[in-house]
């Protein structure tokens, strides 16, 4: 007996053998195997030509046919090495046993891999795919979209059957096989007008996509391109855990995996592409991470239709959830265990307990305004200003000069402006220059690990920098600020701000647009912890003696209840031993309960610094990113990596767990001077 046969039944090889007995002349056993499994990879194209029953529950389109569309029949009998009356003879034979074969997904799969040859040699010319997409249901969704059928005797409203089937030819980039040729299919209600595709449908009076609640193997990621959430889900722990740009992802995929591919019995003329560009990962993991958001907060994802791209077209509900993740929006906000909370029983029966956090600042960014502190996103990151400060593209680069430029400068007409210009022009491709960018940068990996672009028009050439007569000047002159200095290029945002319990869950992120000041940092924190109950008790930050200066003198009480220590390598290597208000404020030993009984320290202080590491690794990734995507990347993967860092903890008894966020947010009951 074959290996193939193991996802038969004994009652239904034996029913397979009698009937075979009756075919011999046609197909050996092994034979009927094979029938049987293309007829279960052929159902979706089948069922298609059928008539959907008039109820939703009926499943005519289900029904096995008496006779088949001359295209499958031809495609069975080339794959069958049969002439078309014997196709005929083994259809009226098997036909029943073949169709109502039931296996799991699992050995759907099995019989792809065998069979999917079959496919490429003789489907395109049938019109037949390996890979058929098409709608879930066959009736319109909506409740008042209804037909009274003419042969109803009864006063029956059903569903309206979907018609119109429009089909395309698509790519469809698989885990298994690579990429395949596909083909989509979508149908159309003709009374709301709404027409219906393989992930979502489409209202025509509102123009919006609307995706369906369902299990997706596949996912429409751009136009003529499909992609299976399998290779989506291995591009996604790409990136998570090895830093991998989409350009590699892409890169990996075409070199490991397309190139073990079946397209290349695909013939010359096929006009698909076959290649996976970086486009294509970006579009399908933020289409792939917005259902996966969608449907973690009970959900429906709604889009615009009609779009320049994808990318545009994503662009709204980027901005929805990277509202919702702003402040309090990450899921492991409110976590808490062992290593990061302390509780504490009280001698009276009552429980206290104690927070730590740490929060720490790391230097990668993406293109900003060039006017400080403004937060407006740019329209192109190619761009210096806002929107709003797109004016200042016409006034001279100096500083401290309001003049207008001249036609092809970035300087006004004055001797001596326009000399720092020429100054940057030609040390602008200098190595030296080059060089010191690219410190500054700190770039630890590249985007594409084979690419042959020089880099300096879109690494270095337009990166913001400071001139005056005597060079670059990102320190301040030691003359003050009477030296002449010019800025060009773009800017970036100065830092990332991360907020990480003391375990390295991260509990939140802010972009800083200017600087790391004390007041950022502040509005950071009440941001992040808008009410007394969800302040954390302990407060790490490495510039906290400078805060406390800031809240003392501006009388801020809000974070009087919460120790607000420098963190433990700071304070012994950074801050003066003379100091006498940080040592008065900040010293960690001042608090008690933030030693353990045996001296230790009962929090890692470090964390953020940590969280810090990993993040810079994405500084190549992100560096060139709309601000939009830019927001949503960074909060995916943020939450993505909790996930994990409490699957370790819950590993080794920490006792992860939350605090209800009821609780936490509770307002503020009003003070009493």
């Amino acid at each position: 007996m074959s290996s193939s046969s193991s996802a038969y039944s004994s009652s239904t090889l034996q029913s397979i053998l009698q009937i075979q007995a009756s075919i011999a002349k046609y197909l050996d056993f092994e034979g009927c195997l094979k029938f049987i499994e293309l007829i279960q990879l052929l159902k979706p194209t089948i069922c298609l030509s059928q008539q959907p029953g008039l109820a939703e529950s009926d499943a005519g389109e289900d029904k096995c046919p008496a006779r088949l569309r001359l295209n499958v029949h031809t495609f069975l009998a080339q794959s069958l090495s049969v002439d078309h009356e014997a196709m005929k003879i083994i259809w009226r034979a098997m036909a029943n046993i073949a169709w109502n074969f039931r296996v799991d997904e699992s050995c759907v799969h099995s019989f792809g891999q065998r069979h999917i040859q079959c496919f490429l040699d003789y489907g395109r010319q049938n019109g037949i795919a390996f890979y058929h997409l098409m709608p879930p249901v066959r009736h319109c969704l909506d409740p008042r979209c209804v037909i009274k059928p003419k042969t109803s005797k009864k006063d029956e409203l059903h569903r309206r059957p979907l018609k119109e089937a429009h089909s395309r030819s698509v790519t469809v980039f698989t885990q298994s096989f690579g990429p395949i040729p596909g083909i989509s299919t979508s149908m159309f209600c003709s009374g709301c007008q709404t027409r219906y595709y393989p992930n979502y449908w489409v209202d025509r009076a509102q123009s919006t996509r609307t995706f369906y609640r369902i299990h997706r193997t596949f996912l429409h990621v751009t136009e003529g391109i499909f992609m299976d959430i399998a290779t989506l889900e291995l591009f996604t722990t790409m990136m998570l855990t090895s830093w991998t740009s989409a350009s590699n992802c892409a890169r990996i995929y075409n070199e490991a995996i397309a190139s073990k591919s079946l397209s290349s019995s695909l013939p010359a003329a096929y006009s698909k592409s076959m290649v996976l560009e970086h486009n294509d990962v970006w579009n399908g993991l933020s289409l792939f991470w917005l259902l996966e958001d969608s449907e973690e907060e009970d959900e429906v994802l709604q889009i615009d239709h009609v779009a320049p791209s994808q990318a545009i077209r994503l662009r709204k509900a980027l901005k929805r959830r990277n509202l919702r993740m702003a402040g309090t929006g990450q899921e492991a906000w409110n976590h808490v265990c062992d290593l990061c909370c302390w509780y504490n029983d009280l001698p009276d029966g009552t429980q206290t307990f104690l927070r730590s956090v740490v929060t720490d600042g790391i230097t990668i960014g993406r293109p900003t305004c060039s006017i400080h502190d403004c937060d407006i996103p740019l329209d192109s990151v190619k761009h210096r200003f806002c929107p709003t400060h797109k004016d200042q593209n016409l006034i001279c680069a100096v500083t401290s000069c309001s003049a207008p430029i001249d036609e092809g400068y970035q300087t006004c007409s004055l001797k001596d402006h326009r000399a720092l210009e020429a100054y940057n022009d030609i040390h602008n491709k200098a190595m030296f220059q080059l060089k010191l960018r690219l410190a500054r940068l700190k770039t630890s990996q590249p985007t594409d690990a084979f690419s042959t672009d020089d880099g300096q028009s879109t690494i270095f050439g337009d990166e913001e920098v400071l001139i005056d007569a005597n060079g670059v000047c990102d320190e301040k002159s030691e003359k003050g600020n009477q030296t002449l200095r010019a800025r060009f290029g773009r800017r970036r945002t100065h830092n990332e701000e991360l907020c990480v319990a003391s375990c390295g869950v991260i509990l939140g992120r802010a972009t800083f647009y200017g600087s790391e000041a004390p007041n950022g940092v502040r509005t950071f924190w009440k941001t992040l912890f808008p009410t007394q109950k969800s302040l954390p008790g302990v407060l790490w930050h490495d510039n906290n003696c400078r805060i406390m200066l800031m809240l003392e003198k501006e009388k801020d009480t809000y974070f009087s209840h919460s120790a607000l220590p420098v963190d433990v390598f700071h304070f012994k290597c950074k801050h003066k031993a003379q100091d006498d208000k940080c040592n008065a404020n900040c010293n960690p030993a001042k608090w008690p309960e933030l030693m353990t009984p045996d001296g230790k320290w009962r929090f890692n202080s470090s964390a953020a610094e940590q969280a810090n590491a990993w993040l810079g690794g994405y500084q190549a990734i992100v560096r060139e990113m709309q601000a939009d995507r830019y927001e949503f990347f960074l909060d995916e993967l943020i939450k993505r990596r909790n996930r994990n860092i409490i699957k370790d903890l819950e590993k080794k008894g920490k006792n992860p767990h939350e605090i209800p966020r009821d609780f936490l947010l509770k307002p503020d009951t009003p003070r009493v001077d």
